[in-house]
């Protein structure tokens, strides 16, 4: 398309090889700078923006990437500069940022050795997940996708996240089970160009989810050649592959780019871990070794004894086994990707394009025979023996009554996830008249998640062994394979099929000219439909024809939840002063104003707005801040047509009787919108007289309301505490049980009308609480030439938290989350990089603080220690010419010394590492060899 071509800082040296590359081609000539919108068209326009309140943009200099030596950028072909929209606002070519963007280049994707975008994500310091493998892993669980989290904001409440996550500006299907949030790796790290990463709240940009920021994953573009790159990496019982092939061509106003990438990983197993065990004294903590071992124990009397080999009982003293050392630390994972990029100009100013993702994820992990589920009744690895049976222990001193034994399957079991991602959208740029630009967009997404979960009959177990034809007891005469095998043969799936359907216009351009400069505006309108459809079913999937009814019973259940949303946008650009009547001391004042409503078809209507203001007293120096609200629209997998919204029949939590049984009410429930105001300060300081130098700081402050999390278990742990009245009832009449377990499929077995539970508990998701949230970014970078000895640039980035309170709806009380592992108060990533002629090497250092871990049972607070790891990148443009010409070998080493991940204890699981703040992948080597055509 025509357009405007903006000057090159021809002073902004040391952008060579880092922000040089945030910029693309455009296809055809230059035309001459656009005039501002003619007085008729201006008028109406002007009054209608007039109305926003609001801000802006968070815009960053666009330049143009450097050329390769054989396939690469349109950089050598003399085409021109386009204006282009970076992340954070709708208008083109804005230079003066009021909230602060992060950009992750090509060069700095490469030199992470990344597979995948998640992996890319953990490279930074301002996301959660970061330095760490993450804990949404698969393992037990509906949900396998790591929610990229801003400043750690959202983790873990409810379905949908607060960080919003683009391709290429243009939203993604959610992905997974109990949760609407996208899957980042689902988009081939090969393919990128860049990474535009925005630390604050952009609702009145792009509406629902842009609480704590924008993470948008920009596409190579313009490509002429072909790019193949192999690589392969090692570490201690654990394995990386990747391979990709990129195809590029560009000509005379059009481009087309095609990549397909395959990426994988082995499982790692926690026995491979010295220091994983689920048996903690020797750390100062419990015995979390479980009580289902090869050998069984007998529960009588109030007495539980442990069986040894030959028979004989030990009183109160169990058998205890390290029974989860079988569940896969990490999931064995393998990718198929692909995308299509197609651009071409139909007339000097139309240019159509179109694009498509597909990504295809298998994931198995392997879970204990401890871990995997038992069902239904949600009853645990024991069964009732009767004194009739064979297989019954007599117990000294007791009659021949009922003994509660322990049932060890043997083996574990495999759960299988796969999903299937696509988007595509189609659209047109289009050149309006005096200077503005329109695009349409067409934008639609699809992703299908199949996950099966294995584990044990428990009914048929039970029945079983009532019979006296099962054997739990792990001594004497083995069950034989029928009746193992059909113990065995129970799944749990889920099925979920999420939609996008989305129509998006904007137009931005030229208003007006103020001694300043040139007033800018960009409108818009989207509308969006999103539906989640979902299914689980239970029972045996190959039932052995002696199975009774019950026992060969399979259960399922369906859901469909479905929004519309409609929305209209708008922002202005005020440039107060500029070059043309700056003074001293004031070189230059810009106003950014933006505002969006969004109108949605089930949780109502809400209005944001942003105010922006940069402020440059001298050259090299510029101070920004910016104040805003933001939203979030209940996830459609929180809503009450979740697949998971089900009254589960529980132990009896009052009384603690046996033969008595509460209710717990899970899943989604009817939510209001999450609301937040966001606040922004900070400065970007450039100084001419030290070249290369690049000094950047953020404060940030979001007051985040009517937060959907679970009310965790303290509704029935604290009975005392008042602050939890709202989600419990205790001893409901038949009137009031009816009417709370109205409409919710059962999990369990219990008849109200035989019997009443002692207590009802909703622990569903709810609009739980209030948080406040406090910190500063930073991100200091110097670059300088040291001649022959070549070219170094030094860079240090974090984050450092400052507030992260919680405060529970109803309590007059504040938790502190900082210093926890829901908030982390600092981290930071240290790098340095050298180049010279055809050799480079980068030595990055990453840090996470330690904190405190107060979920020990009872057992006192631990402080955990600090995370530091130390990475390497070793690359080497090959010399040579022809079929020998354009190869760079790389070596990469993720944790050089082989640290371990600090000690943490965990009371719900293996204790040893916190997946969420550390790795237990240990030092991985990877050597890369890419190829470019």
């Amino acid at each position: 398309m025509g357009t405007a071509c903006p000057a090159r800082d021809t002073n902004d040296n040391e952008n060579t090889k880092g922000d040089a590359q945030m910029g693309h081609r455009c296809h055809l000539p230059c035309r001459p700078a656009a005039t501002p919108l003619a007085a008729p068209l201006a008028k109406p326009l002007a009054a209608a923006l007039a109305l926003l309140l609001g801000t802006a943009s968070v815009p960053a200099l666009a330049q143009v990437a450097p050329a390769t030596a054989q396939g690469g950028t349109a950089a050598d072909t003399g085409e021109p500069l386009e204006e282009i929209i970076v992340t954070g606002t709708s208008i083109r070519g804005i230079q003066a940022p009021s909230s602060a963007v992060s950009t992750v280049t090509r060069d700095d994707i490469v030199a992470t050795g990344s597979t995948t975008a998640t992996e890319l994500l953990r490279s930074l310091p301002q996301v959660g997940n970061f330095n760490s493998t993450g804990s949404n892993t698969g393992f037990g669980q509906a949900n396998f996708v790591d929610q990229p989290a801003i400043h750690g904001v959202g983790v873990g409440n409810g379905g949908g996240g607060l960080t919003l996550v683009l391709f290429d500006g243009l939203r993604l299907p959610g992905a997974g089970i109990n949760q609407t949030a996208p899957d980042p790796s689902a988009i081939p790290v090969s393919a990128l160009e860049r990474v535009e990463v925005i630390a604050d709240g952009a609702s009145s940009i792009y509406g629902s989810d842009a609480v704590a920021g924008v993470i948008n994953f920009i596409p190579r573009r313009n490509y002429d050649g072909a790019e193949t790159h192999l690589q392969a990496g090692f570490g201690n019982s654990y394995d990386t592959q990747n391979f990709s092939q990129l195809f590029g061509k560009t000509w005379d106003g059009g481009s087309i780019l095609l990549d397909y990438e395959h990426s994988g990983n082995s499982e790692l197993k926690p026995s491979s871990r010295s220091y994983m065990s689920d048996n903690a004294t020797s750390k100062g903590w419990g015995d979390n070794r479980v009580q289902n071992c090869p050998v069984a124990n007998v529960t009588a009397g109030g007495v539980t004894y442990g069986l040894t080999a030959t028979g004989a009982l030990k009183a109160g003293q169990p058998n205890k086994c390290e029974g989860r050392l079988d569940d896969d630390l990490y999931p064995d994972q393998h990718r198929d990707q692909g995308l299509i990029s197609i651009r071409q100009a139909i007339t000097d100013g139309i240019e159509l394009f179109a694009n498509e993702i597909y990504s295809r994820r298998v994931m198995t992990t392997r879970m204990s025979s401890t871990s995997a589920q038992a069902s239904p009744n949600n009853s645990g690895f024991s069964v009732t023996v009767p004194g009739s049976s064979p297989y019954y222990v007599a117990v000294p001193g007791l009659g021949g009554g009922n003994e509660t034994v322990t049932y060890y399957p043997g083996g574990s079991f495999l759960n299988h996830t796969t999903t299937s991602t696509q988007v595509a959208n189609v659209g047109a740029d289009i050149d309006l008249t005096h200077g503005w630009q329109g695009k349409v967009v067409g934008n639609f997404g699809f992703e299908r998640d199949d996950v099966r979960q294995n584990g044990l009959n428990q009914t048929l177990a039970t029945d079983l062994a009532a019979a006296g034809t099962l054997n739990p007891t792990g001594i004497g005469a083995a069950n034989s394979p029928a009746v193992t095998s059909a113990l065995r043969d129970y799944q749990t799936r889920y099925s979920g099929e999420q939609f996008l359907e989305e129509g998006l216009f904007k137009a931005d351009g030229p208003l007006f000219d103020l001694p300043g400069g040139t007033i800018k505006a960009a409108v818009g309108a989207d509308i969006r439909h999103e539906r989640f459809a979902a299914s689980n079913s239970v029972g045996p999937t190959n039932p052995a024809s002696w199975l009774t009814a019950s026992e060969a019973a399979v259960s399922s259940f369906s859901s469909i939840g479905e929004r519309d949303v409609k929305s209209v946008f708008g922002e202005l650009s005020v440039p107060i002063v500029g070059e043309d009547n700056a003074v001293p001391g004031i070189r230059a004042v810009n106003l950014s104003l933006a505002t969006r409503y969004d109108s949605y078809s089930d949780v109502g209507d809400t209005t944001n707005p942003k105010v922006g203001l940069t402020y440059t007293p001298f050259d090299g120096l510029t101070l920004r801040g910016s104040f805003g609200s933001s939203f979030h629209a209940p996830s459609l997998a929180d809503a009450g047509t979740a697949i998971d919204t089900r009254a589960i029949r529980f132990s009896d939590f009052v009384s603690f009787d046996p033969n008595k049984y509460s209710i717990i009410l899970a899943g989604g429930n009817k939510l209001k919108p999450e609301t937040a105001d966001t606040y922004s300060a900070g400065f970007d300081y450039k100084p001419k007289e030290l070249p290369g130098l690049k000094v950047s700081s953020s404060y940030f402050r979001i007051d985040y309301y009517n937060v959907i999390t679970f009310p965790t278990f303290n509704p029935v742990t604290q009975p005392q505490n008042p602050v939890y009245d709202a989600y419990r009832v205790y001893n409901p009449t038949l009137a009031q049980a009816l009417a709370l377990t109205n409409g919710f499929r059962h999990d369990g077995n219990f008849d109200l009308s035989a019997q009443l539970p002692t207590a009802i508990y909703d622990l569903r998701r709810q609009n739980f609480a209030d948080e406040f949230i406090q910190g500063v970014d930073f991100d200091i970078s110097y670059g300088w030439d040291a001649g022959r000895v070549g070219a170094f640039t030094a860079g240090l980035a974090g984050t450092w938290l400052w507030q992260f309170d919680q405060k529970v709806k109803g309590a007059t009380s504040i938790n502190t989350l900082l210093n926890t592992d829901y908030a982390i108060d600092f981290k930071a990533r240290a790098s340095l990089m050298w180049t010279l002629d055809a050799y480079t090497a980068g030595v990055f250092v990453n840090y996470t603080n330690g904190y405190s871990n107060a979920s020990t049972g009872g057992l006192g607070v631990q402080k955990v220690d600090s995370f530091t790891t130390a990475d390497l990148h070793l690359a080497w443009n090959v010399p040579g010419q022809g079929m020998m010409g354009g190869i760079q070998a790389t070596l990469d080493v993720n944790n050089v010394f082989d640290t371990d991940p600090p000690y943490y204890y965990n009371t719900n699981g293996i204790s040893g590492v916190d997946l969420t703040a550390a790795s237990p992948l240990g030092r991985v080597i990877s050597i890369g060899l890419t190829k470019k055509w």
